[in-house]
């Protein structure tokens, strides 16, 4: 079979160049935030407030934009702001290297002909629970670094930071759509199985 699992030899270094990947796509992702001079903030006008001037532009109700403020005039919460966003970089590896664990774990079983015993079904719960946690906690501690920026700037009674639920929502959907399909597969498995002792 491709993508790991011809073997657990094939499986085992399928899996580490993943796990490369994902450490090198996250060092890359920490690189550009430090070399940047600016840090990004996605906001909106609150509810309720008129239009307000904002860097020489006007906010409008409705409105949602990505502000690049420079880091220079974040001095006061900047130290914050820098913890949150490396966090949520490192966060996020973690959660990678986590599922991808479980991905190598469930493959292995795969391999060696137990896809479906109780290990093999934590596995692919484990599997879904990180795809479903990564945009949920990455997410959050973005916006608590965009909260910081906010309040840096003395803004926080005309804007509000702009959070869109969709990646949580898309994660959650295959997340649950992983597990529909493992159990579909399982039961057909045992349907098979049953059917052929009858024979």
């Amino acid at each position: 079979m491709a993508y790991g699992l011809g073997s657990a030899r094939a499986n085992k270094w399928a899996m580490a160049f993943y796990a490369a990947l994902a450490v090198g796509w996250s060092g890359w992702k920490m690189w550009k935030y430090h070399s940047s001079d600016y840090v990004l903030a996605p906001l909106e006008p609150r509810r309720g407030t008129p239009p307000a001037e904002l860097f020489g532009g006007q906010l409008q109700p409705g409105n949602s934009i990505e502000l690049s403020v420079p880091k220079a005039d974040l001095s006061r919460l900047l130290g914050l702001i820098d913890v949150l966003r490396y966090s949520s970089i490192v966060v996020g590896m973690v959660i990678i290297l986590v599922g991808l664990l479980f991905v190598y774990r469930f493959c292995d079983r795969v391999i060696v002909g137990n896809p479906f015993t109780n290990a093999a079904r934590t596995d692919v719960v484990m599997i879904s629970v990180c795809i479903a946690v990564y945009p949920a906690i990455t997410g959050f501690l973005n916006l608590l670094g965009t909260n910081s920026v906010v309040g840096a700037l003395d803004l926080s009674e005309i804007v509000d930071t702009s959070r869109s639920a969709n990646g949580l929502y898309a994660a959650v959907v295959i997340a649950v759509f992983l597990q529909f399909v493992y159990a579909t597969i399982t039961q057909g498995t045992k349907l098979a199985r049953d059917s052929e002792g009858l024979v």
